[in-house]
């Protein structure tokens, strides 16, 4: 028999290497921040000041997925901190206690130290879980409210509703693409335990998605978030974005170790794997991403790796030299490639940010100094850092651009529409470096098909000229152009 002190022993050292591996990965992303985290930030300032829910001066835009994300934000520039900082230390925290929270779980069921050390194995190996945590949007808080939402729906003996109404409630605020997942375990919970008890959650979900809509209908008149219009995908994307994550985030054999969690686990496990189907059929039929990493499926990775460590623990416990070995090579493959993927990732975290501290002031700089409004699409840091009126070409803050026709940084804008808004500057990408005439007039410019269009515009030709470019990074350039008389 073990000593008492012994067994709790062993369930603090799996906690410390739950959440203390989830903070190296944080940490070593750290310098790295997603664009749009940037985005978050400037509406987060101009709501502390007092300027509204608004991106420019005047122009109220729902440019934010999750507006619940955008409180840590608010708290930290009213006490006169940073609120980027405030975001990633706010979403890594999530991250670790979303953590324990799995480790917690896993150690409540026979046997468990041993399902709970091949999950956080599991966890701490995938950069996607805690780079994200640390890259400044809201993946951190959600993994965490719906690691709660599943603990609270797939509860035994009971589900506890009122922890599940209240984490699908605040998802509505930070995920709408969860709704379908959110809604599956709300059935399945008031399924297997009362229609009647599970009501008042029925009731917070409710009410709290109904406010996220008629939030956003009030501000651009449509349910749906502005990125939705501005980015939206398409169903080969989703399937390519898909079949891309799904390898490298499981290792190919994590599934294996999954499909046998939900084989010989109970009907817990079963419904863990029902949720985790439904949530990768929603990222397809929503077109997957385009940033780095694989975000959408973060906030269900948790419920991957516990079904995966059950999985695990079933076959490792089973007869036999044959269960072991099958065990032990799925789980090392199921480590390896995440831990490959995270030794991949890190220097290009680190060259992100270097890249954007060091060329992204520049920039920032010189428009501050010449410009008074810049049209542009990677406007998240840009944006944030100059303070400046930003023409959003991508769509993200504008409901006219994100309603034009053309998918994510492909929309069709009018050049008669961007003549109104007046920019006296574009910043442009390019993957080469751009060229210019001897009279400044730019030449060569291969950016996104928006941009493609804007630069080889009349109205571009004849009244801006090159006035800088900057080499921000391997096969990624930017050129300045300035407004001048015609």
């Amino acid at each position: 028999m073990i000593p008492r002190n012994a067994r709790t022993w062993q369930r603090v050292w799996l906690y410390l290497l739950g959440a203390g591996g989830i903070w190296v990965v944080g940490l070593c992303a750290w310098p790295y921040t997603v664009d749009d985290a940037y985005i978050i930030a400037r509406y987060a300032l101009r709501i502390s000041r007092g300027e509204g829910y608004t991106w420019n001066p005047g122009q109220a835009s729902d440019g934010v997925t999750g507006p619940a994300w955008l409180l840590p934000g608010i708290i930290a520039a009213r006490l006169g901190a940073d609120p980027v900082s405030a975001a990633k230390l706010c979403g890594l925290l999530c991250t670790a206690l979303c953590v324990l929270l799995c480790v917690r779980e896993q150690m409540a069921r026979q046997s468990g130290r041993l399902a709970a050390l091949f999950s956080v194995a599991i966890l701490i190996c995938q950069p996607s879980l805690g780079g994200s945590g640390s890259s400044g949007l809201e993946t951190g808080a959600a993994s965490l409210l719906m690691a709660w939402a599943c603990r609270a729906g797939l509860q035994r003996p009971r589900p506890s509703f009122a922890a599940l109404g209240l984490s699908a409630g605040g998802l509505a605020w930070l995920r709408p693409e969860l709704a379908p997942t959110v809604l599956l375990l709300l059935i399945m919970a008031s399924a297997r335990g009362s229609w009647r008890r599970a009501l008042p959650a029925w009731i917070v979900a409710g009410a709290a998605t109904i406010g996220v809509c008629a939030f956003r209908v009030s501000l651009h008149g449509g349910l749906l978030p502005l990125a939705w219009h501005a980015k939206a995908g398409s169903l080969p994307d989703g399937l390519h974005y898909s079949a891309r994550a799904l390898p490298i985030m499981t290792g190919v054999l994590g599934l294996l170790l999954a499909a046998a969690g939900a084989r010989l686990g109970g009907a817990r496990e079963r419904a863990r794997a029902a949720l985790l189907l439904v949530h990768t059929l929603s990222v397809v039929l929503a077109g997957g991403d385009w940033m780095p990493g694989f975000r959408l499926f973060v906030p269900l990775f948790p419920q991957y790796a516990l079904l995966a460590g059950v999985g695990a623990q079933r076959l490792w416990l089973r007869r036999g030299r044959a269960p072991a070995l099958l065990t032990a090579a799925s789980l090392a493959l199921a480590c390896a490639i995440p831990l490959l993927d995270l030794a991949l990732r890190i220097p290009e975290w680190r060259a992100a940010a270097a890249s954007r501290e060091r060329v992204g002031r520049e920039i920032v700089a010189d428009l501050r100094h010449k410009c008074r409004r810049v049209a542009l699409v990677d406007i998240g840091f840009i944006g944030y850092a100059s303070e400046l009126e930003i023409v959003d070409l991508g769509g993200l803050t504008d409901p006219g651009v994100a309603a034009m026709p053309g998918g994510h940084l492909d929309k069709q804008i009018p050049v008669a529409w961007l003549r109104e808004r007046a920019p006296d500057a574009l910043l442009l990408h390019s993957t080469t470096p751009p060229m210019a005439a001897d009279d400044g007039r730019l030449l060569q410019l291969r950016g996104y098909p928006v941009e493609m269009r804007v630069a080889r515009s009349a109205w571009v030709a004849r009244e801006f000229r090159v006035e800088r470019s900057y080499a921000y990074a391997p096969g990624y350039h930017y050129v300045l152009l300035r407004r001048v008389e015609p």
